[in-house]
């Protein structure tokens, strides 16, 4: 297929790199480093969690100051290559967090949606839900 990136011709490669990803958008909410953050998203970025829908801007504006997260575990992550240069990557976490003083701590489902950008996997869509 015309278009497929080096790490398309390599699942394990891509495997790696959307793992990494998703411990660095941890690491950066973790450490509260906003350049780091933003660094991660596309553009057009919108998280979907159970506080609401937050694009790019309004994620890191209202969210990210009122949000801080303590813990972070990855389990069972899947990857699924799309077309476009589109990668998805779906797994269970744990999380520990507090939320304009309000802790919280839970299991969730996770997918993340990255696409292909100069080279780069940045984070197009982000959407966390309860585990049942």
């Amino acid at each position: 297929m015309a278009g497929r990136n080096a790490a398309s011709r390599d699942p394990g490669h891509l495997r790696t790199i959307l793992i990494a990803r998703e411990h660095a958008r941890a690491d950066a909410w973790l450490r509260k480093d906003r350049q780091a953050l933003e660094a991660l998203l596309a553009p057009g970025f919108v998280e979907i969690n159970s506080l609401g829908r937050f694009g790019k801007e309004e994620l890191l504006d209202r969210l990210f100051p009122s949000l801080t997260l303590h813990g972070f575990t990855m389990e069972e992550p899947v990857i699924r290559e799309l077309p476009d240069n589109t990668a998805v990557i779906s797994y269970r976490c744990h999380e520990a967090l507090t939320v304009d003083g309000r802790k919280t701590e839970g299991t969730f489902n996770v997918t993340a949606t990255y696409t292909l950008n100069n080279n780069q996997y940045r984070l197009a869509l982000w959407q966390i839900s309860p585990a049942t």
